[in-house]
Order: structure tokens, then C-alpha cells, then sequence
């Protein structure tokens, strides 16, 4: 049994280690503001907070999310994770070099992205949704909030640095709202 400790501490090091130490390549269309995103109709992001922000309370953005959702008739798409999550970033990048899949989140959805942290775990807002299977994490909710899904990312990825086009485009048609 200690063994096994000190093998899950030691490979718990590793991975930090090699998540602080892969390069990502800087993407240029990624806001990099901490602001909320004023313009949340424009087809090339529709995010209201497209950074993760340990500074930001997820429940006020949550809320204007929700009067942003309810007026443009989108869901909500909750993405966690934070800075040094390297899938984070992937997934980032995905969305800049996959246009057709950033216009048909914009276009059905607004994104908060909420910080997982040690600067701030938001475990309080957190608490309301089923626990997380890794970062990134995606919950979707209606346009008034109410929770439809828990997505684990990993299932949408390719095995190697990115997601699967066609697996993301479809999980995203799925839970995308009804056409009015």
C-alpha cells in the first residue's frame, strides 16, 4: 500500500511537470483579454468569458450568460479548466483552426469558461453539477440554467494533441437548442 502512494505521488509530479512544460504554440484569434466579451452575436466566438479567470465569480457570469441565452435562443456551454491545463489550450487551438465548428458554437451557444484552480476551485458554484472526470470539462445547460450534460472532453479527443472534428461537431449538434 505504501508503494502504491508513493507511485500515485510520483507519477502525480510527472504530470504536473510535463503539463507546465509542453509548448503551445500561441494562437492569434484566442482573445487573450480577461474581460467578458461584449459582443457575444459575433460568429467568430459568441463567448461571454473566454478566458479562465481565477479572479471571476462563475455565478454572476452565469447569470448574465443566462439573459444572453434566453434573449438569443442559445444554450449555455460551461467549460472548465484553467491555464495550466494543456487540453485547455488544445482545445483552444481546435476551435481557432476549425471555423465551421467555432461559427456552430457561436451560433447555438454562449461559452463562460470557468476556472478549476489552485488560485480558485469555484467548488462552491461547482457543487450544483456532477463532479468533473478531468479538465477540460463541459456542462451545458438551457438557456435558463437548468443542467442537460455533463461532457467528459476526453471522449472528443484524437488520441494525440486535439479533438476529433467530426465526434465534437456532433456532440455539439446534440445538445445544440431547438430551431425556432
Amino acid at each position: 500500500m505504501k508503494q502504491f502512494r508513493y507511485l500515485s505521488f510520483g507519477m502525480a509530479i510527472i504530470v504536473t511537470l510535463a503539463c507546465s512544460l509542453v509548448p503551445v504554440k500561441q494562437v492569434s484569434n484566442v482573445p487573450s483579454t480577461n474581460q467578458p466579451l461584449d459582443n457575444v452575436s459575433d460568429p467568430q466566438n459568441s463567448a461571454l468569458v473566454n478566458v479562465y479567470d481565477p479572479a471571476r465569480n462563475p455565478a454572476d457570469d452565469l447569470s448574465r450568460a443566462i439573459v444572453l441565452a434566453q434573449k438569443e435562443n442559445k444554450r449555455i456551454m460551461l467549460e472548465l479548466g484553467g491555464d495550466w491545463c494543456v487540453w485547455c489550450r488544445y482545445m483552444d487551438e481546435f476551435y481557432a483552426t476549425h471555423a465551421d465548428i467555432l461559427q456552430y458554437r457561436a451560433k447555438n451557444y454562449i461559452l463562460v469558461k470557468v476556472n478549476v484552480s489552485e488560485e480558485s476551485s469555484n467548488a462552491k458554484f461547482l457543487s450544483q453539477f456532477p463532479e468533473a472526470a478531468g479538465y477540460p470539462h463541459i456542462y451545458i445547460l438551457d438557456s435558463d440554467g437548468t443542467f442537460l450534460h455533463s461532457q467528459n472532453t476526453a471522449d472528443l479527443e484524437d488520441g494525440a494533441v486535439s479533438y476529433v472534428p467530426d465526434v465534437f461537431m456532433a456532440f455539439l449538434q446534440k445538445w445544440a437548442p431547438a430551431p425556432e
